[in-house]
């Protein structure tokens, strides 16, 4: 069987995210950053950059007038919303793709992987953490590992799905059972190979499990809370949504209750769906050629 080395290795068939998107992302990660420097990350990036403009122009948003620049964008938008379209768009092609290793449908992944950065950049919001941007970025590619796994799961899957239906545990845990590793810790080697701000790399390592974090980190907390919501209310939910649950010590060091998961919950249901109405139900990859 192949080690996980192995298959991050051998991959070839994954495109690499576009330089644009690593050095946004290590330009977010960066408290130094101003707004000068995010825009010129993206301006120079023609496709990234039309999307945007088309985006901004379309029925969704209404404008009164005509949006003709990022900083016009940026300013009517928010920066916020803008670094949330360019992410979004980036990942269109890598997370739409069916993912029939863990019984996925076109687009749905990356339906799931929205909802997830939604979700994260709230919690990060009700956590008090300073960069709810980065938040949103860590909870988007927290799958990426499924991308890879996708052609390697597939045929240990139906043994994977028995240990999960027949001794209720979670669908992470029976993963590493079988193959000897898991989505989350190839995604977060494939993470380093693409040298993403070590940040992001440690919430897609944990986002299944931050209390085996020597040092708790509330960034991860948050996209692990973001995951448990989204997949109790069965957005994006595969065969890995099979007894998921979150864990008492999480939200009890940050003094949460049900009652905040089900608010953020309802939260993100209603932001996921305008970003569908944004882009559309599923995911085009032929918006930006990657």
């Amino acid at each position: 069987m192949n080690t996980a080395k192995d298959i991050i290795e051998c991959v070839g068939s994954i495109q690499p995210l576009p330089d644009t998107a690593l050095k946004l992302m290590n330009v977010m990660s960066d408290p130094k950053s101003k707004l000068e420097d995010i825009v010129g990350t993206i301006k120079y990036d023609q496709a990234v950059t039309s999307e945007v403009l088309k985006l901004c122009n379309s029925a969704f948003f209404g404008m009164s007038r005509e949006v003709t620049s990022l900083e016009d964008a940026l300013k009517c938008l928010g920066t916020a919303k803008v670094l949330q379209m360019v992410m979004s768009v980036h990942t269109n092609n890598m997370l739409g793709r069916e993912q029939h290793g863990y019984g996925l449908d076109p687009g749905v992944l990356w339906k799931h992987s929205v909802a997830v950065a939604l979700a994260s950049s709230q919690f990060a919001q009700k956590l008090r953490l300073a960069d709810t941007n980065l938040a949103f970025t860590a909870g988007l590619l927290h799958d990426i590992g499924k991308t890879i796994l996708n052609e390697h799961v597939a045929d240990e899957f139906v043994e994977i799905v028995r240990i999960v239906t027949d001794e209720r545990i979670a669908f992470v845990e029976a993963e590493r059972r079988v193959l000897g590793y898991s989505h989350e810790e190839v995604g977060a080697m494939m993470a380093e190979k693409w040298k993403l701000p070590e940040s992001i790399v440690r919430c897609i390592r944990y986002h299944h499990a931050p209390s085996d974090l020597e040092t708790h980190d509330p960034l991860v907390d948050a996209v692990y809370l973001a995951n448990c919501v989204c997949l109790l209310l069965g957005i994006g939910l595969g065969e890995d949504g099979l007894c998921s649950r979150a864990d008492a010590e999480v939200l009890e060091r940050h003094s949460l209750r049900e009652s905040d998961l089900e608010f953020i919950g309802a939260q993100t249901v209603v932001e996921l769906q305008r970003v569908q109405a944004m882009f559309g139900d599923t995911p085009n990859s032929e918006q930006v050629d990657s």
